[in-house]
């Protein structure tokens, strides 16, 4: 493996270690976001889930900068097995093989999703599961071997992400419960979830009148002499024409 002794490397892979932490705390929250079907008005539910996909894609290009930047450099002594296999490297062993779990789950969760339309839908949720495992071991492995944790902004940090995640796991505990409604509305589900559909007049329901409507009506009204009643059509004439007819006759 190539090795190269740069303060660069140093810095960029503690840059991309930043940013992968923070990139998988929102791709976490959008993530729970797509699973409790949330939506609103400025960010509609094929948004969200558009967004989860491509912050994903993202964050494995910034955790995959950070590990060969990690293994390039050889100020610091880990070698490419120990991103991998936990346990390999001499160099802060714990911290390392906390890392190549958390790497080796993220892995397990983008194959899969790489591959959904191949695997089936109960494989595919199973091992997407994994991702709720996957992050706290990334927060871990940045707080035992962060080097800059000894700064108070870090702390800040890692505290914005851990809430982040805090406050989307109470809202998909709470969805689940039924005790937050469904905020997405689609062609398929119109309305929230666990929400009656609103009742609709008779106006609302029968489709609008046509051209020939009122025409057929008006020739409807003709032919029934007694429709508001509800009778039948007469054939005979009426008593009023039978007097005026039998005036006219000659006496």
């Amino acid at each position: 493996m190539i090795s190269v002794a740069s303060p660069y490397l140093w810095y960029l892979s503690r840059a991309t270690g930043i940013v992968s932490l923070c990139l998988l705390t929102v791709v976490m929250v959008l993530g729970i976001g797509t699973a409790t079907r949330a939506g609103g008005r400025f960010l509609l539910r094929f948004e969200v889930a558009e967004l989860h996909r491509r912050l994903s894609l993202l964050a494995v290009l910034f955790v995959a900068v950070h590990v060969l930047s990690t293994v390039i450099d050889s100020y610091v002594p880990t070698g490419l097995a120990a991103a991998f296999i936990p346990g390999a490297s001499s160099y802060k062993p714990l911290p390392v093989a906390i890392g190549a779990v958390a790497l080796d789950l993220l892995i397990a969760v983008s194959l899969t999703s790489a591959l959904r339309k191949r695997i089936s839908p109960a494989a595919w949720r199973a091992v997407h599961w994994l991702s709720y495992l996957c992050w706290p071991i990334a927060v871990l492995h940045t707080v035992q071997i962060g080097s800059d944790m000894k700064h108070s902004w870090m702390d800040i940090v890692v505290l914005a992400c851990v809430a982040l995640v805090g406050a989307a796991g109470i809202r998909r505990i709470a969805w689940h419960q039924g005790a937050v409604p469904d905020g997405a509305r689609t062609v398929l589900h119109p309305h929230p979830r666990g929400a009656a559909a609103p009742s609709r007049s008779p106006r609302e329901t029968c489709p609008p009148p046509g051209p020939g409507d009122d025409r057929r009506r008006v020739a409807s009204s003709r032919r029934w002499t007694g429709a508001a009643g509800g009778s039948e059509p007469s054939a005979e004439p009426s008593d009023d024409r039978r007097s005026v007819a039998s005036s006219r006759r000659p006496t």
